[in-house]
């Protein structure tokens, strides 16, 4: 700046800031010698005027403050006469703040202030801002501090967010603490099951509801694996659950069984939420529910019992009147001398046997307890027969669909029994489809399956239907005996149940598959038969065949029957000795009466049929035995096979079958 009469000519002429620094006079010295100041201060003064910061200079002599435009506003109440004063009279207020930032300016030393706290009437209304300084010494020519001078920034937004930002950290951090204290009350008194487990799958924590349900300490679980604690007949959904949380899947409603403390297992509904390498669970009792419902079917079941009780009743009376009304005509005629219609009569009798057997046939198979004839079995073989048999009964709305297996494996089973299944399977299946669809009858073999009977070789027949389906509540009631979702008139409720039993007997299971609209499919699981299968195809022909004398044992506890069954074998030429229970006839044995074949009842009083058999045969060890019974009872619960050389005729049985049925054993030609 070049000195001339008035050095602050670069102002403009109506500027505030140059109208009261022209009119100032400092020390006595009038304006007009303002060439006496430093240049250094003159161009810092030219410089501060120039730029939009707000920004302030105080030199000496007396430490005289000056400021530009953009600073005026922080002033306030201060800028009257604010030209001129003393740095710390002029701020007195906030001097104790900033004094150490001045004396290390004026001391050579440049610092900053941030965010100081300044009241300021803006728009109208006084307000809170801050401000950050930047202080530095100003030095003459000679590099003398002749003062100092500092620029500033208004920080107030940033201060303001700062603080609301805190606020906002307190505020959350009080909420999560309060969050926390209500997730510790409800993981401390909840009756419900909580558990951290890692993804190994091992116990990480658990809340104190394990020591009040199931009597653990959390030292006791944590560390646990837990297929430890869970049923094993619920291992293998337990891990299909497992690999849906390794997928990142919730996993909802996984019932298991939880072993306590004191070896008791209890049913528990699982919830588990994957969260990285955590697993959080939770587990509700449903120990009560399943025992209400446990309670509830079995009062269906009784309820259900006694209305089939009365049916049979119903049914047996009228078959017992068509029998009895049969005889009691007949005998009529007969002591009148006539025999017209005496045929008729016996038939019509004879047809009411039928169906009481049919009726007993029924409630033994879903009982389990039915004679099954086992043999080498080739289920293709059956479908294929049942074919013709199936279309007219399925109409012409329901295609029927047969998927054979080529090389499908033999089982051991009874084959009339199997036939009689697969028929029933398929006449449910159309009945769940009154619009029409598809019914498939498939067979497979599968290789080294687990149905719950350990690993084992299988041959599958699977009738499928596309029909109205069934709910997992249906699924779960669908063998229970008597149960059935027809109208009433419709059916027994005994036709799934006796699929059942008999595929248990034979060692197997039955399996439904089913979704409501989605139709529904019924598996038999029969065990693969692997063996010598020349008997199951011998014949020979059968014409009347006579005993020539051979040497029967028969053992029946019931009087008629056993006369009966006694005429019809001499009839045939065997010769016969009877007994009514097992005793006797072992004692007979022992004495020395030679017999060729011991017929039997397994239901004797005192020794049952199959004991007998195996005394007589400690002597006798190549008899042959044909077991008559009206049950398979408990005597071959432990075989799916009879021993070498004996049969089973199941009762009612036509006398003649009798006579056959010895026939075939004698000739060898029974497995």
């Amino acid at each position: 700046m070049n000195r001339h009469a008035d050095p602050f000519a670069f102002l403009p002429v109506d500027s505030p800031t140059a109208a009261e620094i022209r009119a100032f006079d400092w020390s006595g010295t009038p304006l007009g010698s303002v060439d006496r100041w430093p240049n250094a201060l003159r161009s810092m003064l030219a410089t501060m005027f120039d730029t939009p910061q707000p920004m302030f200079v105080s030199a000496e002599p007396g430490k005289m403050f000056f400021f530009n435009d953009p600073y005026r506003l922080m002033l306030g109440g201060r800028l009257a006469g604010a030209i001129g004063h003393s740095f710390d009279t002029l701020w007195e207020d906030v001097w104790d703040d900033v004094s150490v930032h001045v004396e290390r300016a004026l001391a050579g030393e440049g610092s900053m202030h941030r965010d100081l706290p300044l009241r300021m009437t803006r728009h109208g209304y006084d307000e809170e801002t801050w401000w950050s300084f930047s202080y530095a010494p100003l030095r003459d020519e000679n590099g003398g501090i002749i003062g100092m001078y500092a620029v500033t920034n208004e920080t107030t937004r940033g201060v303001r967010s700062a603080l609301a930002l805190r606020e906002l950290n307190a505020s959350l951090e009080r909420e999560i603490d309060e969050r926390t204290r209500e997730r510790d009350q409800i993981w401390g008194i909840s009756r419900d099951l909580y558990v951290v487990m890692g993804r190994d799958g091992h116990y990480r924590n658990v809340n104190p509801a394990w020591r009040i349900e199931l009597g653990y300490e959390v030292s006791d679980l944590v560390g646990l694996g837990f297929e430890e604690l869970v049923h094993p007949d619920d291992l293998e959904r337990s891990h299909d659950a497992v690999s849906q949380l390794f997928d990142g899947e919730v996993v909802e409603d996984l019932e298991v069984r939880i072993r306590a403390y004191d070896g008791e297992f209890r049913w528990f509904a699982w919830t588990y939420v994957p969260d990285g390498d955590v697993v959080y669970g939770m587990g509700r009792d449903i120990q009560r529910r399943r025992d209400m419902e446990d309670q509830l079917r079995h009062a269906q079941k009784l309820e259900a019992l006694g209305r089939l009780t009365g049916g049979i009743a119903h049914d047996f009376n009228n078959i017992l009147g068509g029998i009895g009304g049969a005889i009691e005509v007949l005998t009529e005629r007969l002591e009148n001398g006539r025999i017209d219609g005496a045929r008729r009569l016996l038939d019509a009798a004879g047809g009411a046997v039928k169906r009481a057997a049919g009726l007993t046939h029924r409630l033994l198979a879903y009982s389990r307890q039915q004679a099954l004839s086992l043999s080498d079995v080739d289920a293709n073989a059956i479908v294929r027969g049942l074919d013709l048999l199936l279309r007219p009964l399925l109409g012409k709305q329901v295609a029927l669909d047969l998927r054979m297996e080529a090389g499908l494996w033999r089982t051991l089973s009874d084959a009339s029994q199997l036939e009689s299944a697969i028929l029933n399977l398929a006449i449910n299946a159309r009945d769940a489809m009154p619009g029409g669809g598809t019914l498939r009858i498939a067979t497979r073999n599968v290789e080294g399956a687990d149905i719950g009977l350990g690993r084992a070789d299988y041959v599958v027949i699977a009738v499928s239907d596309t029909g109205t389906g069934m709910s997992r509540s249906v699924v779960e009631k669908a063998f229970d005996p008597f149960f059935t979702t027809k109208a009433i008139g419709q059916g027994t409720g005994l036709g799934l149940s006796m699929v059942d039993g008999f595929a248990r007997q034979t060692g197997g299971r039955a399996i439904i598959e089913s979704q409501p609209g989605r139709g529904s499919t019924v598996s038999l699981w029969l065990p693969r038969h692997v063996g010598d299968t020349a008997a199951s195809h011998a014949h020979i022909e059968r014409g009347a065949r006579r005993g020539d004398g051979k040497r029967v044992l028969l053992v029946e506890d019931e009087h008629m029957l056993r006369t009966l069954s006694r005429e019809v074998l001499e009839e045939a030429g065997y010769s016969v000795s009877e007994c009514g229970d097992g005793d006797e006839a072992l004692r007979q044995l022992r004495a020395g009466n030679a017999v060729d074949i011991l017929v039997t009842d397994v239901g004797l009083p005192g020794m049952d049929g199959r004991r007998l058999a195996a005394s007589a045969r400690e002597s006798l060890p190549d008899l042959p035995v044909l077991f008559i019974t009206g049950y398979a009872w408990e005597a071959f619960a432990d075989t799916p096979r009879l021993p070498e050389r004996t049969a089973i005729l199941g009762k009612p049985f036509s006398l003649h079958a009798l006579a056959e049925a010895v026939a075939d054993l004698l000739d060898g030609t029974r497995p």
